[in-house]
């Protein structure tokens, strides 16, 4: 069976282009299933297969239930009012996670999980200068001026601290966490698009953390161990820091970094698509920040501000979801109408991870799921072998040189 995109030939069982990741019966509606992973839909609302792109299904539940338990310990402990550990917490939780799926999955056996930690140390320290320039050195006032606004109402809400903390320091932060991703970006050993969706998102987790530390300095210099005030009010923001806040930091820089990757191999840079993603990154940021600002001085605002960030993380989710199919389609096809063989395609007869059937030689999907062999972990891609390898001496090797990352 010929594939109708590429020209590729298919088995007649195949449901999608191993080549191109084509459905071959689009009447099934198949062709809406996500590349990343085949068990969800591209529009889907799923955090952690779309943050976490090496995950199949079994390690995202081992994730999603490791940081459901962690948070639930955090909310208790904000129930008994340590907010020194709460908010230390909440602040770290998404980020340490992150760094713990980067070694878990070993994305770069030539550059490992310390590749990331350096990132996350850059950033966090950009991140803590930037915070203190706003929040301390430079406007501190206009920055109390909320919370007199606070007690004011809507009518007497300060514009300019607004202005400043909402629309200036969103831009400023986006740019921020961009820069170290891009440094990495640009190496040819994480040119790939997933590859930078990694560091944008590891990039702006941290940039969230040390922001938030840097904010609720006071907390931790009070010298208070528990507090027993407005504990309700602490529980919903702890939510926002620990869960909203973060991911929309790492959503949005994940998004900017991707598109400076670009598709296939190589980087595509300072492009058009990168700078229109970089802008929707910022507004976002500025969205997110500007309705959880306003909707402090409204009854029961910190709950509105949490909703709020929540309508902008699923917008940020789709939007990954959307671009990152794309890419992995266009990538595929390209690659299939190249007489060069792909360093990202199997060479062997292999299993595929997600629904453990047979992959075919020179596979950029499964003919079965339709799973991208791009978003693999490095365990998984020990089985596919390595280009000029035989099957028996790749298995021995155990080496993989396809998948997300070179």
């Amino acid at each position: 069976m010929s594939c109708p995109t590429c020209q590729s030939e298919n088995p007649d069982v195949a449901a999608f282009c191993h080549r191109c990741g084509t459905s071959q019966h689009a009447s099934s509606g198949s062709t809406r299933t996500y590349a990343v992973q085949s068990s969800e839909g591209v529009n889907q609302f799923a955090v952690i297969s779309t943050i976490m792109p090496h995950s199949n299904r079994e390690t995202a539940d081992n994730y999603r239930w490791a940081m459901i338990v962690s948070a639930v310990l955090i909310m208790g402990a904000t129930a008994l009012g340590l907010l020194p550990i709460a908010i230390a917490a909440a602040a770290f939780l998404v980020p340490i996670a992150y760094l713990v799926y980067i070694y878990d999955v070993n994305l770069w056996e030539d550059a490992p999980a310390p590749v990331v930690a350096g990132l996350f140390l850059v950033t966090g320290v950009l991140a803590s200068l930037v915070s203190l320039f706003f929040f301390v050195w430079v406007f501190a006032d206009e920055f109390r001026e909320f919370g007199t606004a606070g007690r004011s109402g809507m009518e007497s809400f300060p514009i300019v601290p607004l202005l400043i903390f909402a629309v200036l320091l969103p831009v400023v932060a986006e740019l921020v966490k961009n820069l170290p991703g891009l440094l990495l970006a640009r190496m040819p050993q994480f040119d790939d698009m997933i590859d930078g969706l990694t560091f944008g998102v590891a990039a702006g987790t941290a940039y969230a953390a040390f922001e938030t530390i840097v904010l609720y300095r006071s907390i931790f210099t009070s010298g208070e161990i528990r507090t027993e005030q407005g504990l309700a009010t602490w529980v919903v923001v702890i939510i926002n820091l620990m869960v909203v806040k973060s991911l929309v930091y790492g959503t949005a820089t994940g998004i900017a970094v991707a598109a400076f990757s670009g598709k296939g191999e190589g980087y595509d840079g300072l492009t058009a698509f990168y700078l229109k993603n970089l802008g929707f990154a910022m507004l976002m940021n500025v969205l997110y920040w500007v309705g959880v600002r306003l909707a402090a001085n409204l009854p029961y605002g910190q709950a509105v501000g949490l909703l709020w960030g929540f309508v902008v993380l699923v917008v940020l989710v789709i939007r990954i979801r959307v671009m990152m199919q794309a890419a992995l389609l266009e990538a595929a096809v390209e690659a299939a109408a190249k007489a060069d063989p792909s360093k990202r395609e199997t060479f062997v007869e292999s299993f595929c991870p997600e629904c453990e059937n047979m992959l075919l030689t020179g596979s950029h999907f499964c003919i079965v799921c339709g799973t991208s062999v791009r978003s693999s972990s490095h365990q998984a891609r020990r089985t596919m072998g390595a280009p000029g390898e035989s099957p028996s001496s790749a298995s021995d090797a155990g080496a993989a040189t396809t998948g997300g990352a070179s």
